[in-house]
């Protein structure tokens, strides 16, 4: 099976380009923050597993699309929700929305059709804001521009950052590890050991395993079960917990547990369930219509000002770097 072939955007000569078929072009971009991955982490972990993981579906995407060019951006730290300490960057969702609808609007005016935004980052008004940039340039330009993050998670889990019956059967994972894991854990650590190993400080191995509900557990405090979509006030109160954790924690999980042979089993796995969500749709067996979150729904609460000023009210919480 042919490599598929990936071009960099900013390294492609006029030539290179002018040979291009953009009508079955596929250009990628990723949208993650600049952010706090505990004291192991490099500030751009979730920027770099997004491109990480979309590289890796490109492995498994079936011969008939091997022959496509994928034209990698740069990838865009525009994000909010990241974790309230010196060194990440906050951004308002409408930032992130606005710079990808001009991204697409001068896409599509280029004459491409398809264009697939990664992300690694599980903050509900990052990936929201994604969606709707990705709605809204479908509506006014007719350009497929999803969400790959969104697509993802609508089928291995409920629109939550939780990956733990996803990645647990994998061979040498201890399930317990992934509860909490939400953060510059086992997963992260062990995927940027996988792709960036040399950028991962050693000491994570001598990390002891924190989540949000010990962290709760020892005030004497547990977090509401569920959240669901279904269920907003559990929602609000979980999210509150989490927000308050990482004003003094940097980290959610087991990252000592973290090895490259891990990261590249859950490269494997996520990739190869990405790739089959992205065939279905280069084949036109779905529509961007169906690549948003199972919270897609409720958007209005999440990216609407006035909701997120409510919201951070009801949470007791001003983010610090805002």
């Amino acid at each position: 099976m042919p490599e598929p072939r990936i071009l960099r955007w900013e390294a492609t000569t006029k030539r290179q380009f002018d040979q291009i078929d953009r009508e079955r072009a596929v250009v990628l971009l990723t949208c993650s923050p600049i952010e706090v991955h505990g004291p192991h982490l490099p500030m751009g972990a979730d920027a770099l597993e997004g491109e990480g993981l979309t590289e890796r579906m490109l492995r498994f995407l079936p011969e008939r699309h091997q022959d496509r060019t994928f034209l990698k951006l740069p990838f865009l730290y525009a994000a909010t929700d990241v974790v309230p300490q010196p060194g990440s960057l906050q951004f308002q969702p409408s930032t992130t929305i606005r710079v990808l609808e001009d991204l697409g609007r001068t896409l599509a005016a280029q004459g491409f059709r398809h264009v697939m935004i990664g992300n690694f980052h599980g903050g509900p008004r990052h990936f929201l804001a994604i969606e709707k940039a990705c709605q809204r340039v479908q509506k006014k330009h007719g350009l497929g521009m999803i969400s790959l993050f969104s697509l993802l998670i609508s089928r291995l889990t409920e629109g939550t950052s939780n990956l733990d019956a996803v990645l647990g059967a994998i061979e040498g994972v201890d399930p317990a590890d992934l509860v909490g894991d939400t953060h510059g854990g086992v997963v992260e650590t062990s995927q940027l050991l996988a792709l960036h190993g040399g950028w991962v400080d050693p000491e994570y191995k001598s990390l002891p395993r924190t989540t949000v509900d010990t962290w709760l557990a020892k005030k004497g405090e547990t977090r509401p079960k569920g959240g669901n979509p279904r269920e907003l006030f559990k929602m609000v109160k979980s999210f509150r917990a989490t927000q308050h954790f990482f004003l003094e924690e940097s980290y959610s999980g087991a990252p000592a547990s973290a090895s490259p042979e891990l990261g590249e089993k859950f490269l494997d796995v996520l990739g190869g369930k990405a790739a089959e969500a992205v065939a279905q749709l280069l084949d036109g067996e779905i529509g961007p219509e169906d690549c948003h979150s199972p919270i897609w729904k409720i958007r209005f609460l999440f990216l609407n000002p006035m909701m997120i000023r409510l919201t951070n009210r009801l949470i007791g919480f001003k983010h610090p770097l805002s």
